[in-house]
């Protein structure tokens, strides 16, 4: 931007109003003023500064008579230039928000191109320089339409334009050749102008509930609603969306659920723009919680504002793309000439359904019986299915309008059956449950789906709203059918799937109330075990499973499995084998649903191990039976792989002593290895190795130290080692050998590296923590400030749960164990294994999970004389100062 004592006059007077009129429309904007009514007055105004500008550019280049408008009335074209001033995009579209880029084209015929040259450098640097953001071009109508027809990017913004200035008649020859060029082309057109959304929206956000959505781009965001002005002029020759209304191809519903979507978009818009002070488009969650108290929500029982806010925001979303896909399957193929066809030629199944050519639909006393009938909506689903056509808009409409207006009430017999045969189903399960939900039927057969529609969880771990993580759930555990795992072969293995998938649908729907969401969801359960006339035994599974649907997952991930009490006690809850498979099919595939990346194989292997366990002990194994003969196969090959100069007895104690489930997931001859090396630590103080463990996409470092002289502090010193380098440690086991050796590993993303790091960086990792181990090097680890700033900004904005300190003194013979709940940051294994250090804690065993913003920490601790820590004022200090250490990003 030029220096403002050097901008021409116009210039500054443009940028002065410009920002005196942001600011007053920002008034307006408060004062509750319509998302729509704010950008087109914000158009206005920036439509008044570059007509201004563009005035003074063209007599600065001597330039006049071009926007007078027709070329008829101004003389020959050898004395005034055929240029039109067109905008275009969400500015030609009248829409622009308060910081949005904006887009202009100068149109020129080709004698003109010098003189529109000279003027489009000048106008362009002024409006730059009166403080808007600006995309321009300088085109030919020939070379709009090329460009147009080659890039759908292109041709979405020039469907848009608007004649601001000049010449009329070159403008009317562009829009023309524009509109009818796109007709000619409509197949194509459409096609690219899809596929250029669906990249968009895979970048974005594909499902509409993604949790920080783009609320310009993300699926059922303002795209949508532009989406079907773009297809409009390419199928129709028209993009206003009431004019496609009356056109019949969008029927008076969608149209008004549309314009209600927009207004509510725009204007939430209009306020993250206003907000930020620049462009900013994306829902993250600090903005969720300041738009959620700007909008007026006040939270209830169970639910927070934000919540509430993300709630509202989703409805208007989820209802936005049904209305754009049906506008987009109708746009892709069918006229309405071609519908009355397909309603004249299709023909009768079942007495009240039709099949044509494209849908399938119900005659009108076929609607009468879907709009009572949630077993009728089920039959029609099932028939969709079998002759494979989508279900008619009209149709859907009327069944998913009458069913928001049914009462809830009690299900028939037919209505059970069908829902049942629908959940013992695998592949086609979870599109009918979506299909069935969106309807609204879903909630008629289980009521408390109503409570989880667009029910949003504050939190970066689940990616999902309630309900579609619920229903994301029951696909991952029915994608098992296909799978050659051992999961894969376990989900095979049930007889009747059933309860499983209900399980699965139920399992998080008690989320959103004051009360523990297992105990909600265990009432939950035994009301849909009524109300499905489930048998006892039916019920009994099902009220476990929704009830303790987090048991496997917390006993994996929390307890030291190494100690059998943990899967005695497990065992003792799980009952019988036959429950444990289903569990461990509910675990897993809740985990997968969360959101991507969540599941990975070192959680897989928890599961596993413990699920192994607990079934040796159903199943009253001896040694030298099933799971526990290949724990002592997998030790017998590591002590045979024992190197020649080391002594067998020193061997065997060691190999006895290793974890199950390092036992069970690290290849003979990587355990050997790393066996091996602990008797370096004869003449050294410690030992590191690092590996890539490719289906992890992490590192793992494996340290050995001894702790003779130096029972506490180890752990401390190596996480700090770790995340001072910028390791993510992900999870951590740490367990001490005999001869007093601490063996720890450490599953860590290297954020400096996508894939495995180079061999350089792995070996500087270890000297690093070798270095952390040193006695002779007493120097904490190094943290940049710049993550201190960042970081205690972030944790203000949005911790809204307390951290939590539990104790347990009961689960282990020999140790208090220490469970802390947080959100995550940098550093703050650091930070709190540094305070255990501090308070003379020893630590025997610790199990670390990272579950995206948020950590569950276990430390199986003691005092220095080896005893449990029970005196109720010392745990209350330890409290304290763990949650001190918490709240103090590093220290």
């Amino acid at each position: 931007m030029a220096a403002a004592s050097k901008l021409p006059p116009a210039v500054i007077q443009s940028r002065e109003r410009l920002l005196e009129g942001k600011l007053k429309l920002k008034a307006q904007h408060d004062s509750g003023s319509p998302g729509l009514q704010v950008c087109a007055r914000l158009a206005d105004l920036v439509d008044s500064v570059v007509m201004e500008l563009a005035e003074a550019a063209s007599a600065s280049v001597g330039i006049s008579g071009w926007e007078a408008g027709n070329s008829s009335d101004r003389g020959s074209e050898d004395t005034v230039p055929r240029l039109a001033l067109v905008a275009h995009g969400g500015y030609g579209r009248r829409d622009v928000a308060p910081y949005s880029d904006v887009d202009l084209m100068l149109l020129h015929a080709p004698a003109a191109a010098e003189q529109a040259g000279r003027f489009a450098k000048l106008l362009s640097q002024w409006i730059v320089d009166a403080g808007c953001q600006l995309g321009f071009s300088l085109r030919t109508p020939q070379q709009a339409w090329k460009y147009a027809w080659d890039d759908a990017i292109i041709f979405t913004s020039l469907a848009e334009s608007r004649l601001l200035a000049g010449d009329a008649e070159l403008y009317g020859q562009f829009w023309r050749g524009l509109k009818h060029g796109a007709r000619r082309r409509r197949k194509k057109i459409v096609q690219s102008v899809e596929q250029a959304r669906k990249l968009e929206r895979s970048k974005y956000g594909e499902t509409v509930f993604l949790l920080e959505p783009n609320i310009k781009r993300s699926r059922g965001g303002l795209r949508d609603v532009q989406l079907i002005r773009w297809v409009g002029l390419a199928a129709w020759g028209e993009t206003d969306l009431e004019q496609l209304t009356q056109l019949g191809h969008i029927t008076q519903e969608d149209y008004q659920t549309l314009r209600k979507g927009y207004q509510y978009l725009l204007r939430l818009r209009n306020q993250m723009h206003f907000d930020a002070g620049k462009p900013h488009d994306q829902l993250d969650r600090s903005l969720q919680m300041r738009l959620a108290e700007w909008s007026g929500f006040r939270g209830e029982k169970g639910i927070l504002p934000v919540e509430q806010f993300m709630r509202e925001y989703f409805a208007h979303t989820s209802e936005i793309r049904y209305s754009s896909a049906h506008f987009m399957a109708n746009a892709k193929w069918q006229s309405p000439a071609a519908r009355t066809l397909e309603h004249v030629l299709g023909f009768t199944v079942h007495r009240d359904y039709r099949v044509g050519f494209r849908h399938i639909w119900a005659t009108r006393t076929g609607l009468e019986r879907l709009k009572r009938d949630p077993a009728a909506v089920m039959e029609l689903m099932a028939l969709s299915s079998r002759y494979g056509k989508p279900i008619d808009h009209n149709t859907w409409r009327e069944i998913r309008d009458a069913m928001r207006a049914r009462k809830m009430s009690q299900i028939d017999q037919e209505t059970i059956h069908q829902f049942l045969d629908l959940m013992a189903q695998s592949s086609i399960l979870a599109g009918r449950l979506r299909r069935l939900h969106e309807l609204r039927v879903l909630e008629q057969v289980i009521p408390a789906m109503a409570h989880a529609r667009c029910l949003l969880q504050f939190n970066q771990y689940h990616k999902y709203t309630v309900d579609a993580h619920c229903i994301r759930a029951v696909e991952c555990v029915t994608e098992l059918e296909t799978e050659t795992s051992l999961l894969g072969t376990i989900y095979r293995s049930v007889p009747d799937k059933t309860i499983l998938h209900l399980a699965l649908l139920l399992h998080d729907l008690g989320k959103g109330f004051p009360e523990d969401h297992s105990e909600v969801g265990k009432r939950i359960a035994e009301e849909t075990a009524d109300r499905l006339r489930l048998s006892a035994q039916d019920k009994e599974t099902l009220v476990f499973l929704v009830h303790q649907h987090l048991l496997l997952t917390h006993t994996a991930f929390r307890f030291d499995l190494s100690d059998d009490q943990a899967a005695i006690k497990f065992a003792s809850v799980v009952g019988s084998s036959e429950r444990l498979q289903l569990l461990l099919l509910l675990s897993y595939a809740d985990l997968a649903s969360v959101g991507p990346g969540v599941v990975n194989q070192w959680k897989i292997d928890l599961l596993l191990q413990l699920y192994y366990q607990t079934d040796a002990h159903f199943r009253d194994m001896k040694p030298g039976e099933g799971f526990r003969a290949e724990v002592e196969r997998r030790r017998e090959l590591i002590i045979d792989a024992k190197p020649r100069d080391i002594e067998i007895d020193w061997w065997r104690r060691q190999v006895t002593a290793l974890p199950i489930n390092y036992l069970l997931h690290t290849p003979a001859s990587v355990a050997a290895a790393e066996v091996a090396n602990l008797k370096n630590l004869d003449s050294e103080f410690c030992t590191a190795r690092g590996r890539y463990i490719a289906e992890q996409k992490a590192v793992e470092y494996t340290i050995a130290t001894r702790q003779s002289g130096r029972p506490i502090g180890t752990f401390h010193r190596i996480t700090g080692a770790l995340t001072s380098q910028g390791m993510q440690i992900i999870a951590a086991d740490i367990h001490t050998q005999p001869d007093e050796i601490a063996w720890d590993r450490f599953l860590v993303e290297d954020e400096q590296h996508q894939g495995p790091p180079p061999a350089t960086r792995i070996q500087a990792i270890c000297n690093k923590l070798q270095a952390a181990l040193d006695p002779e090097n007493p120097s904490p680890p190094v943290f940049p400030k710049k993550w201190r700033r960042r970081e205690s900004k972030e944790l203000a904005d949005l911790q809204i749960q307390p951290t939590q300190v539990r104790f347990d003194n009961s689960t282990s013979d020999k140790h208090t164990i220490i469970t802390l709940f947080a959100y995550d940051r940098r550093g703050l294994l650091y930070s709190v294994s540094k305070a255990l250090y501090d308070m003379a804690l020893v630590l025997h065993s610790a199990k670390i999970s990272t579950h995206l913003d948020q950590v569950v920490d276990v430390f199986y601790v003691s005092d220095l004389s080896g005893k449990k820590i029970q005196e109720s004022t010392r745990l209350y200090m330890i409290r304290q100062r763990l949650l001190r250490a918490v709240g103090d990003p590093l220290n």
